[in-house]
């Protein structure tokens, strides 16, 4: 009995895994025909065949015309339907919450973003059914169209009971979402935000054909999501990656998670504007006037950037020395700008760094930033369906 029940499940699984792998060809190539599935994937005929049967009856795939014969029958050449059904992402931060609309081919259909007040996850998430209700409204998306949600959250996730255990900048503990997803009506997927903004460019972006990288995510703290072997890994108690809160100053600042000289205190969004303050005694509102002050040539702009860079390489260089990885990713809303700055960068590195010289670990900045992790959020609900 037992081997027949393995058998079972086997069996089960290797189906999943195939129509995962049929989708997933239809949504790298969009026009296809049977018989190059049968060619790409290995499959047997039947396979295919009947997985095309099930997938033209439920709308994801269309017959389009008939191709060229080459000996036989005309082929049927199919398309994938990508706006047969839609995906949302959320990202939620300690200020603002972003949205998109993304339909199966991770293109964004739509997208919104609001302002929220600090500390009440319950009035956000009020606030987050109200924009999502808007939005499928607003394109006239019924649920049932809608795969599922996929919140990014800054702090430490259990994603399997939907829970948010601490997020130190949220002010939030053991917060779960339950009520929330009955309210809501469709299926929520949670994780921590820098790891599904790396299970972003692990998909789309910068780690598409690398295995092991580690991603940065700059924003009003500092997190990293760890990829091993292409997959994105969280460590046993799903703490991994929080490099943020390793120690690198002996500077008596106090962090939001209850020690003292954190990296995010000195690398994070605010760290840089905080630093440019210190030098200049100007209170800067966002990262887009510091970067329009380095466009005007200002000495303190390019002063608090090399110190900032200081302590960002110092946290960066920790990471390479004890997880020798093949890439960084450094993501946030501050990538955008980098990317603008990128001389000074490698200026700065070439004078200050030489352990970070060696072209065996590449540093790259995110092209998916600013929307790394709300885009991660919408490919939550994609997993399973697509084998990501």
């Amino acid at each position: 009995m037992k081997i027949k029940v393995d058998e079972k499940i086997n069996q089960k699984q290797i189906k999943v895994l195939n129509r995962a792998n049929i989708l997933k060809a239809f949504r790298e190539h969009e026009v296809v025909q049977k018989n190059d599935l049968v060619q790409m994937l290995g499959l047997s005929i039947t396979t295919v065949t009947s997985n095309i049967k099930s997938l033209l009856e439920e709308g994801f795939i269309e017959s389009v015309g008939i191709a060229k014969s080459t000996g036989g029958r005309k082929p049927v050449v199919l398309q994938f339907v990508k706006n047969a059904r839609v995906t949302i992402g959320v990202d939620i931060s300690p200020h603002r919450v972003s949205m998109i609309l993304t339909n199966l081919s991770s293109e964004i259909i739509d997208s919104d973003d609001f302002k929220v007040a600090n500390g009440d996850m319950t009035a956000i998430l009020a606030s987050v059914e109200e924009h999502i209700n808007r939005l499928l409204k607003k394109h006239s998306i019924d649920k049932e169209q809608c795969i599922g949600v996929g919140l990014s959250l800054p702090g430490v996730v259990d994603e399997e009971k939907n829970i948010l255990i601490n997020a130190p900048n949220l002010k939030v503990e053991n917060y779960t979402f339950e009520a929330f997803e009955a309210s809501l009506g469709l299926p929520l997927y949670l994780e921590n935000e820098a790891n599904v903004a790396a299970f972003a460019e692990l998909i789309l972006g910068e780690a598409k054909h690398s295995d092991d990288v580690i991603y940065i995510s700059i924003t009003d703290g500092v997190g990293c999501g760890i990829i091993t072997n292409h997959c994105v890994s969280k460590g046993s108690f799903k703490k991994a990656g929080e490099f943020g809160h390793m120690r690198i100053s002996d500077k008596d600042i106090k962090c939001s998670c209850g020690r003292k000289g954190c990296w995010e205190l000195f690398a994070s969004e605010r760290a840089l504007l905080k630093h440019y303050q210190e030098l200049s005694g100007i209170i800067l509102p966002d990262l887009r006037t510091f970067f329009d002050k380095y466009s005007e040539g200002s000495s303190d702009v390019n002063e608090a950037l090399r110190v900032y860079f200081d302590y960002l390489t110092i946290g960066i260089e920790n990471i390479v020395l004890g997880l020798d990885p093949e890439k960084i990713i450094i993501g946030g809303e501050i990538a955008k700008y980098l990317l603008e700055i990128e001389p000074f960068i490698n200026e700065y590195m070439k004078r200050n760094h030489s352990i970070l010289e060696s072209n065996d670990n590449k540093i790259v900045l995110s092209k998916l930033a600013p929307r790394s992790a709300v885009l991660g959020g919408s490919l939550l609900p994609l997993k399973d369906m697509f084998d990501f």
